[in-house]
C-alpha cells in the first residue's frame, strides 16, 4: 500500500478551499432596497385666540361666583388649563374653561391660564385678574334712645346688623358705655344708668366669617326734670272738630292729665296729651293741664277760647240768667257786612224825613221854627210898606 506524502495532503485541501470559495466571490452582492415614508407638510399654520371676556371682578367673598367661561379658537377641541399663578380661594377652574364657586377669601388674584389645542397641540396663554371685596357689615338700627335719665331703668333696645354671614356679635371697640348699661354679644343695651353724661362709644361688629364693621354711638343721660314744651292750644268752634296735642320732655313714661279747671264741653284730655272732640258749647276755659314723668312732672295753665256756631240760629230772647260775651272775630269767618242805613223815605209835597222812632217830635219842632219864619217875614214886610206909605 503506498503512503501519501504529507505535501500532497496539504496541496489537495488547498485546491479544495480555493474551489468552494471561488464560485461565492464570483457571484454579485444583492442588497434589500430601503422603503422612506414620505414628508407630508400642512400649508395652513394654526394659531390658538382666546376669545372670552375678562371674568367678573369685584365679587363679595362668600358669595356665590357668579360665573365664567373662558373661550379660545383655532382647533377642533380646546382645553383650558391654569399655567401661572392662583384663582381666589373657593373657585375652580374645569379644563372645558368655566369657573365657578364661591370665593373665601379677600383679595387681588391674578393668574394665567392656557389654551390648548387639538390635534395641533398649539397653546395660547390668558392673563386675568379677579378682585374679590370683603362684605360690608353694618349697624342698621337706629339711634338707641336718647336721652334717657337717672335711676331710670333703660329701654331695652337690640342694635341690628346686615351684611356679610350671619349670625354676627356684637363689642365695644372704644370708649365706653354709661354707668350701670351693658352690653351682650347679640347687641342687647340695657340695665339701670346711673351718672348723668354725655357718654359715646364704638361699636364693633363681627360676622361669623370674621368680617368686620363699626359704628359710633352716642348717649346722652340727663337727671330727670319733665317739662311741657307745647304751646298754647288754638282756638276752636262750637259743632266743629277740634285737636290739639300737648307736649312735654325730660322725664320718661310721660303722661297728661287735667289737674284744676274743665275742658270745653265735648272735648276729652288722652293719656298720651292729645285734646280732641267737638266742643258744643261757646266761651272762655281756664284748665290746668299736669305732665307726669316717672320721677317728676310738670303743670301748664292753659286758656281755651271755643267761638260760637256759626250755623247755629239765635234766639229770639236771652233768657234773663244768659250774660252777653264778647267774642273775637273767629279767624275762620268773615265779619258780616254792617247793615246800610235807612234811606230816608219821602211824602207827597214834603222833603223831609219821617222815619225813626222821633218822627212826630221832629215834625212839630219844625212847624214852629217854619211859623216862627213866617212871622218874621210878616213883621219885615209891614215895615217897609209904612216906609212907602210915609215916603
Amino acid at each position: 500500500m503506498k503512503t501519501l506524502r504529507p505535501i500532497t495532503i496539504v496541496s489537495v485541501l488547498t485546491m479544495l478551499l480555493i474551489g468552494v470559495a471561488a464560485p461565492a466571490a464570483a457571484e454579485p452582492a444583492v442588497v434589500d432596497p430601503v422603503i422612506v415614508d414620505p414628508v407630508i407638510v400642512d400649508p395652513a399654520v394654526v394659531t390658538i385666540t382666546v376669545t372670552s371676556a375678562p371674568p367678573p371682578s369685584g365679587v363679595t367673598a362668600y358669595e356665590p361666583y357668579p360665573g365664567h367661561t373662558f373661550t379660545a379658537t383655532g382647533d377642533e377641541e380646546i382645553r383650558i388649563s391654569l399655567v401661572a399663578g392662583a384663582i381666589p380661594p373657593g373657585l375652580a377652574l374645569s379644563s372645558a374653561g368655566t369657573l365657578t364657586g364661591t370665593p373665601t377669601v379677600a383679595g387681588r388674584f391674578a393668574f394665567t391660564v392656557r389654551a390648548t389645542g387639538a390635534p395641533s397641540g398649539e397653546t395660547a396663554d390668558h392673563q386675568v385678574t379677579v378682585v374679590v371685596v370683603q362684605p360690608v357689615v353694618t349697624v342698621t338700627s337706629p339711634e338707641p334712645v336718647s336721652p334717657w335719665y337717672v335711676g331710670q331703668v333703660y329701654p331695652t333696645y337690640r342694635f341690628t346688623v346686615s351684611g356679610g354671614t350671619a349670625p354676627h356679635t356684637v363689642s365695644l371697640a372704644s370708649g365706653s358705655l354709661p354707668p350701670g348699661l351693658s352690653l351682650s354679644s347679640a347687641g342687647v343695651l340695657a340695665g339701670f344708668p346711673s351718672q348723668a353724661g354725655r357718654h359715646r362709644f364704638g361699636l364693633l361688629v363681627t360676622d361669623a366669617n370674621g368680617f368686620q364693621g363699626q359704628q359710633d354711638v352716642t348717649l346722652v343721660i340727663a337727671t330727670a326734670a319733665a317739662v311741657i314744651t307745647s304751646a298754647e292750644p288754638p282756638l276752636g268752634t262750637a259743632g266743629q272738630a277740634y285737636s290739639f296735642r300737648f307736649t312735654a320732655e325730660g322725664d320718661s313714661d310721660i303722661r297728661f292729665g287735667l289737674a284744676a279747671g274743665a275742658l270745653p264741653d265735648g272735648l276729652v284730655l288722652d293719656p298720651d296729651g292729645v285734646l280732641s272732640g267737638t266742643p258744643t258749647v261757646a266761651g272762655s276755659f281756664d284748665f290746668t293741664i299736669l305732665a307726669t314723668g316717672t320721677a317728676t312732672s310738670d303743670t301748664d295753665e292753659v286758656s281755651l277760647v271755643v267761638y260760637p256756631d256759626p250755623t247755629a240760629t239765635p234766639s229770639a230772647s236771652p233768657t234773663p240768667t244768659e250774660q252777653s260775651t264778647a267774642y273775637p272775630t273767629a279767624p275762620s269767618q268773615s265779619p258780616t257786612p254792617a247793615a246800610a242805613a235807612p234811606s230816608p223815605s219821602r211824602t207827597t209835597g214834603a222833603w223831609l224825613p219821617v222815619t225813626g222812632e222821633n218822627s212826630a217830635l221832629v215834625l212839630m219842632l219844625l212847624g214852629v221854627v217854619a211859623f216862627s219864619i213866617g212871622g218874621i217875614l210878616l213883621v219885615v214886610a209891614y215895615r217897609r210898606r209904612q216906609r212907602f206909605t210915609a215916603g
